[in-house]
């Protein structure tokens, strides 16, 4: 039987640990722990044995991890380091205690050091009172002469210091080691080089470069939030957020080191000569490539990116001003030099915690030479960068997410190591000669095994469907979900959580899911037939658990609906026709009008934007979705949490992995449900709801949801979520005294008006693209019930008497905005209302009515959110770009020179094409100031007498200083003019300078540039 039958629902530890885990007191676990998988009740369900959904229709990554030394195991290994001149190893425990080995597959640990029981300095430091954590390990370049080698490690502070960060809690110490078998560090040889303050995040790593100078890391010394709450991070009056290099051969101005006068910051006024880069947040591991000498580091993310940068002299990377292109704290000073853009940029759908690694010189695998081998320790991935110039041109995964990597290591042949956080083992690389690809993966819905009867949506024996408390709105389409599991495998509820593999986290449960595990949604529009509404499919969903990783699938429905087709991994759209309400001469809505409709199908990177480790994977199946009484019982059905576990679909999981009973009815009373927005309930409870369902998968701390830390999760107290009264920091889009939330007043609260808007900076930016009328209503009655007395906040009615006076403010243009939506505005007005707006409203006015307009066809603009794949998908025509390019309004000539034509404030775009993808281009196009290149960096520069400049800096001496503008003119500005100078995040180029195009315009004009050879 279809579901559709029973419902339509609409739809780092300190330095570098992930705190979505920790911060709420999840313990870790090693990736191979033996975990007992109950198996359901075969009397009470049938099994799903139809399963087609395995593997990956994607190649297998090339290498697979393998244990070095199999006897070898530490506890939470943070470095991998050659003791020079021997066959022996070295790595560091986190918790202090330093081994080493034989660089033998037989080796076995022998003890080196441990900070915590042998180190005698402590005890003559004021204020500690033990060792902290252990970082970073490097030996001199003239070891066997001196054996000398160069430690990092933290104190404790003996009394809880102020915001958590302790005056000289970082330390860098020279020990001597001894010549014995097996090697010792010395503890009275200590000798204390350097201290910086501890904290938080403490970089830590330690290498000598190919000058033979000591480089150091240093992070922010802070805990995530606030970001950068010292403002160090363009404050280089200290040694913090910094790559630092020192002399330790000579000691200068009663230091225990020199600094050496290359140094790029040497002499200038308020700035530690001792910095050689800077604008880190947190950099987890550095390293040299021994062939070319350039620095690699791993930039820990706050927010939503995780970052690369190969460091140049005197760089700025731009925390806190920049998390890679998210400002984060774009209103403070900007250090010495202007930003430099990551060389690699990581959303944290795919990476959250990033470990730096090392460029491969190894001779085992010349097809890795010269790639940069790194990882991330939260999702485990471990990709092979490789770079044209300082181009990313691709960055495949080379192996399965099976190891945590907290350091990478490589040996005197160049040889790659990987220590596992979670297991202590080191690991390294073996070619793959197995897990091939599934080239049977289904290509058709009908393939999947997930249905019986896929035209008539009926599932197959031992799949069923299950319902949700909280309905998603995706642009009024309604979905229908399915579990499968294979054969009679179950999903597990831990009653104290466990992070394992494929698990998620909900309130006080974890989740655990069987390999090969699938979630299915169909979602399901009304479009306009040739009389009435019908019923069409538009996509089908599967979210697959492999074992390892979860992947998304979306499957396009045939026009037919006889079956669905996999779509390609960068997505896809279709345009459907909708209808649109109006009044019939009885005044009942009808739909009456209608329009086209731009469905969406979302690359298989965009799944993971959702479903990732930070929302939990599993966004619809978890503990509060779930509690409830399944549709087709109605309200004295079982609990359906009592249905799953009762029936051998799920297991409760006590301590020891102990089966508990089954969920009963007085049980699920003491779980959390979400509240449904038509059901009763208090306003408080459905509003944030709704906003846990539709946000809290991206506003979340690390979910990707804005500069601002804002945690809609509907547990969080209100106060604790970061939106109540509070300023906004991405625009307040010209609300007057804006907030997220302004307790009493929806007008002025940042978030009622993103959901009421179309374009650019709408919410939710993926799966929505027109609001939702009722939902507004709901959670404006919400905003006017915080004030103190609560408002009582009616549905606006607009007066239609003259309609075009009466959009002057959100306020008075938004009771417009949702009669439109509602269908309850008369046919003639409905008509006018839009072109009016277009053509004397304020952008904030405009942007509310954008959808409402419909565009003729093939008239439709990108508009100030456009989707790239709108463009990709199209074949541009170069002549048509070519006149684009030359357009005096687009001005792309005034700055831009192909040939001999074109200005020179930008990049010469003449042979583009060889260095950039069409991809690349369009983002250039789209997000200019995503990377802004140093020598095209703009200046803000402020005269003496108040006035402003902006511009690309052409010269700058004594006498004078020179500015190219945008408009591709000089500015010559007398040097005892200028008050100050700074460097600007932003480019010259305008954001939304293809919103006026067609996507076929821009297809066009990307073709162009694309053929610049």
């Amino acid at each position: 039987m279809s579901p559709r039958t029973f419902a339509r629902t609409a739809v780092h530890v300190t330095g570098f640990t992930v705190l979505a885990l920790i911060a709420l007191g999840w313990p870790t676990r090693a990736a191979d722990d033996k975990v007992a998988q109950p198996r359901g009740d075969s009397a009470k369900r049938k099994p799903w044995t139809a399963s087609k959904v395995t593997g990956s229709p994607e190649p297998p990554p090339k290498f697979r991890a393998v244990r070095a030394f199999p006897q070898v195991q530490v506890r939470h290994p943070v470095f991998f380091v050659p003791c020079p001149g021997t066959d022996r190893v070295f790595v560091g425990e986190q918790e202090g205690v330093m081994y080493s080995f034989a660089n033998t597959p037989d080796a076995k640990r022998e003890l080196a050091f441990d900070f915590g029981k042998e180190l005698k300095t402590v005890e003559k430091l004021p204020g500690a009172k033990g060792v902290g954590e252990l970082y970073g390990l490097a030996f001199h370049p003239e070891f066997a002469k001196n054996r000398h080698c160069y430690v990092c490690y933290t104190l404790n502070p003996k009394t809880p210091a102020k915001d958590g960060r302790f005056a000289d809690g970082s330390r860098v110490s020279r020990f001597k080691v001894t010549d014995t078998n097996p090697p010792r560090l010395d503890p009275a040889s200590e000798e204390i080089v350097l201290t910086f303050v501890g904290g938080g995040h403490n970089g830590g790593d330690l290498h000598f470069g190919p000058d033979g100078y000591l480089y150091i890391s240093t992070g922010d010394a802070a805990s995530p939030n606030p970001p950068d709450p010292l403002g160090t991070g363009q404050d280089c009056s200290d040694l913090l957020s910094s790559v630092l290099r020192i002399d330790i051969n000579k000691k200068d101005g009663g230091k225990n080191y020199a600094v050496p006068q290359d140094n790029p910051f040497v002499g200038l006024k308020d700035v530690r000569p001792e910095i050689w880069a800077f604008g880190f947040r947190n950099p987890w591991r550095m390293s040299f490539d021994r062939k070319t000498g350039d620095l690699w580091v791993g930039d820990v993310g706050w927010e939503l990116w995780e970052m690369v940068h190969k460091v140049e002299k005197g760089g700025n990377y731009g925390w806190s001003i920049t998390e890679a292109r998210q400002p984060v704290r774009p209103d403070q000073k900007i250090g010495p030099t202007p930003i430099r853009a990551p060389v690699i940029e990581l959303p944290h759908t795919i990476a959250a915690s990033v470990t730096g690694g090392y460029v491969y010189r190894g001779k085992k695998f010349p097809e890795l030479a010269g790639a940069y081998v790194f990882g991330d320790w939260e999702t485990r991935r471990v990709w092979a960068a490789r770079f044209d110039g300082g181009r990313l041109t691709e960055m495949p995964e080379i192996m399965k997410p099976t190891v945590r990597p907290s350091a990478f290591g490589q040996d005197a042949d160049g040889e790659l190591y990987i220590c596992d956080y979670d297991s202590g083992a080191i690991y390294t690389l073996e070619r793959n000669t197995s897990n091939a690809a599934n080239t049977q993966f289904p290509t058709r819905l009908s393939e999947t095994g997930v249905f019986a009867d896929v035209k008539k949506l009926e599932p197959a024996e031992g799949v069923i469907p299950f319902y949700v408390n909280g309905r998603q709105w995706q642009d009024g389409a309604t979905a229908d979900y399915l579990l499968a599991l294979p054969g009679l495998s179950t999903v597990s509820f831990f009653e104290k959580p466990r992070p394992l593999p494929g698990q998620v986290f909900w309130h006080n449960f974890a989740m655990r899911f069987p390999k090969d595990a699938v979630l299915v949604k169909t979602l399901t529009l009304d479009v306009l037939g040739e009389k009435n509404l019908v019923e069409t499919r538009a996509e089908t969903q599967l979210l697959h658990f492999d074992g390892e990783d979860w992947r998304g699938y979306t499957y396009a429905w045939r026009d037919d609906q006889s079956d669905a087709d996999l779509v390609p991994a960068e997505g896809g759209e279709k345009v459907f026709t909708v209808a649109t309400g109006g009044k019939t001469e009885k005044g009942a809505w009808a739909a009456v009008g209608k329009r086209e409709q731009m469905w969406t199908f979302h690359s298989r990177a965009q799944c993971l934007s959702c479903h990732n480790a930070w929302s939990e994977y599993s966004l619809a199946f978890n503990i509060r979705q779930l509690n409830r009484a399944p549709l087709f019982g109605g309200e004295k059905a079982t609990n359906q949490l009592v249905h799953l576990t009762t029936e051998g679909y799920a297991h409760r999981i006590g301590d020891n992995e102990h089966v508990l009973p089954p969920f009963s009815a007085a049980s699920v009373k003491k779980e959390p449900a979400l509240v449904p927005l038509q059901a009763d309930g208090t306003l408080d409870a459905k509003a944030r709801s709704y906003l846990h369902v539709n946000c809290a998968h991206c506003h979340r701390f690390g979910g990707g949801g804005g500069q601002v830390v804002l945690e809609l999760d509907a547990a969080k107290p209100l106060r604790e979520t970061g939106i109540f009264d509070v300023r906004p920091r991405q625009g307040d889009f010209g609300l007057p005294d804006a907030r997220i939330v302004a307790p009493g007043d929806p007008y002025r609260s940042v978030l009622f008006y993103r959901m009421a808007k179309f374009g650019r900076g709408r919410m939710p930016h993926l799966g929505s693209e027109f609001p939702h009328a009722h939902a507004l209503d709901l959670v404006g009655k919400w905003i006017a019930s915080l004030s103190s007395p609560p408002k009582d906040w009616t549905f606006p009615n607009p007066d239609l008497t003259r309609p075009e006076k009466a959009y002057v403010t959100f306020g008075e243009a938004w009771p417009f905005a949702r009669a439109l939506a509602l269908g309850k505005i008369d046919d003639k007005i409905a008509d006018d209302l839009p072109p009016l707006v277009a053509k004397h409203g304020t952008p904030l006015v405009r942007d509310l009515f954008e959808g409402h307009t419909p565009a003729a066809p093939g008239a439709r603009k990108l508009g100030a959110n456009p989707r790239p794949a709108s463009v990709l998908t199209l074949k541009g025509d170069p002549q048509k770009g070519a006149a684009l390019f030359a357009n005096k309004e687009m001005k792309c000539a005034n700055c831009h020179k192909i040939g001999n034509t074109g200005g020179a404030v930008g990049p010469d775009l003449t042979t583009i094409g060889k260095v950039r993808t069409r991809s690349e281009l369009l983002d250039s196009l789209l997000n200019p100031s995503a990377k802004v290149e140093p020598q095209f960096a703009t200046y803000n520069v402020r005269t003496k007498d108040e006035k402003t400049y902006t511009g690309v800096l052409v010269k700058r001496d004594e006498k004078q200083l020179v500015l190219r503008d945008a408009e591709n003119k000089e500015i010559a500005i007398a040097g005892d003019e200028v008050e100050s100078v700074r460097p600007s995040r932003l480019s010259l180029m305008p954001d939304g300078l293809l919103s006026a195009l067609t996507p076929q315009d821009a297809a066009d004009l990307l073709e162009y540039l694309a053929t610049r050879r």
